[in-house]
């Protein structure tokens, strides 16, 4: 163990995550479980992981200010979660990871309270990349999280022990997920909610419309 964290420690993070977004591909390591209903999937760490490693990308398509706009009045809400903001180079932009393409970075968990990981924007060949990396050392089988930002997301909200008994210990529900509900029912229902918007129906998403597997 001590010489595969020593031979990590050769590459830089940033540098790493430079390699795997150029690549358009996801590192190893990783585990998506389906969880239950409630949580629907999540991605977990199948190796140890320090404090400041590069896990994974969230990737997906940038589009501008105004297109997050139109498609955010077509889109099903369990497709919104997948819209990511951010700014880069002084402008509003938006990474749009609804559509599924195995990718990881999609399927992180939110966690307002104690999350260990964090999303930084770098920069391959002048294109922006969002970028998870640990706030901390991560052990086989934890759940890779990070806070999704100050946006009143529903699920951390609409449900909570003080509201629902079985939430509670011993209540049919494990502790530590009541913030995940709506982020659990977006992640499991998004296939079925891709159905309402198709290359038929919208445009942008036919070949060569505006949709990219993939940011190069």
């Amino acid at each position: 163990m001590a010489t595969s964290r020593s031979q990590r420690a050769k590459v830089k993070p940033k540098d790493e995550a430079a390699y795997f977004s150029s690549q358009c591909k996801d590192k190893d390591g990783f585990d998506i479980k389906y969880i239950d209903s409630f949580k629907g999937r999540g991605v977990f760490s199948s190796r140890h992981f320090q404090k400041g490693d590069f896990l994974v990308e969230y990737r997906g398509e940038v589009i501008t200010q105004q297109e997050y706009e139109r498609r955010h009045r077509v889109y099903h809400d369990a497709l919104q979660v997948f819209m990511f903001e951010f700014r880069f180079n002084g402008k509003q932009s938006c990474i749009d990871a609804a559509r599924e393409d195995g990718s990881l970075g999609r399927l992180v968990s939110d966690d307002h309270v104690n999350p260990n990981s964090t999303m930084e924007t770098i920069r391959v060949d002048g294109k922006p990349h969002l970028c998870l990396f640990a706030l901390k050392d991560i052990s086989p089988g934890e759940e890779i999280t990070y806070n999704y930002g100050d946006s009143d997301w529903p699920w951390r909200s609409k449900i909570s022990p003080e509201t629902d008994p079985q939430l509670r210990p011993n209540g049919g529900i494990q502790q530590g997920t009541p913030d995940k509900e709506g982020q659990g029912q977006a992640s499991s229902t998004a296939e079925d909610a891709m159905g309402k918007i198709s290359p038929e129906t919208d445009p942008q998403l036919r070949p060569n419309g505006g949709i990219q597997q993939c940011i190069l």
